[in-house]
């Protein structure tokens, strides 16, 4: 009785303390309408101010998929990344791998800008001519990927983060991409903004969809086996046909 009472009491306490921390470093969740522009803004924002500027740069949007994913690993409070990035169908049903920033500071000061601000800054680390880096830049080489148009963003309150010793009542923020960047190439080729677009708009030196995004006809399960099945139906019941006016010729078939 008494061992049940005190983790009882323990489980009320991490409750109250959760609660009391929430309410004390208030942060968005990923359905949140203005965390959720921010995130789009900023990132796009920041793809559109490329030195030297980009030809080939999608404009990105959400993806609820990716930021459920974000969401998951930003509450384990781990500075690192998430282990099955590269494992197909585990963080995303359509893209393998799945690119990953991470940013963790202190809750007080936490901001998409600040955050996005501090993986762009790295710009001064790389080199784009002989796309080398001097010191830490895969966020920002990850932040400006041409070919990553997806982004799924979340900010999560830790009272520790592993990996990271000193801080304490951080906010722990982690934004996956599709597809992924960060390949032993450019992040991007330069040129005038958006002429290597195919049939995109161009917004604000970006093309605006890409060609995965583009509107198509579609089939699912139950429409492709109608396709298949349905000429074999007909074969059969041509022969069947044939068969039984071999067999009785006087039979005649009327519509």
């Amino acid at each position: 009785m008494k061992i049940t009472f005190f983790f009882a009491a323990l489980f009320l306490l991490d409750f109250f303390a959760c609660c009391h921390a929430y309410l004390q470093y208030p942060l968005p969740d990923i359905e949140d309408a203005k965390f959720i522009e921010d995130c789009v803004r900023a990132h796009n924002t920041f793809r559109s101010k490329v030195n030297p500027p980009a030809s080939n740069m999608f404009r990105m949007s959400w993806d609820a998929a990716l930021a459920k994913t974000a969401k998951a690993w930003a509450k384990k409070c781990k500075f690192k990344h998430n282990n099955y990035l590269k494992v197909p169908g585990k963080v995303h049903p359509t893209f393998t791998p799945v690119g990953e920033n991470i940013w963790t500071g202190t809750a007080t000061i936490f901001s998409v800008d600040a955050a996005l601000s501090d993986w762009f800054n790295e710009v001064s680390s790389y080199d784009f001519n002989t796309n080398r880096c001097t010191g830490m830049c895969g966020h920002y080489t990850q932040v400006v990927w041409a070919e990553s148009y997806k982004v799924g963003c979340a900010v999560h309150f830790c009272n520790k983060v592993e990996n990271f010793p000193g801080l304490i009542k951080a906010a722990h923020f982690v934004c996956d991409y599709g597809p992924a960047g960060n390949y032993p190439r450019k992040p991007y080729e330069a040129g005038r903004p958006c002429s290597r677009c195919s049939n995109e708009k161009c917004i604000d030196k970006l093309c605006d969809i890409p060609p995965a995004e583009h509107p198509r006809p579609s089939c699912d399960q139950y429409c492709l086996s109608v396709l298949i099945l349905r000429p074999l139906v007909l074969v059969l019941s041509a022969g069947a046909v044939l068969l039984i006016q071999q067999g009785f010729p006087h039979t005649f078939f009327y519509e």
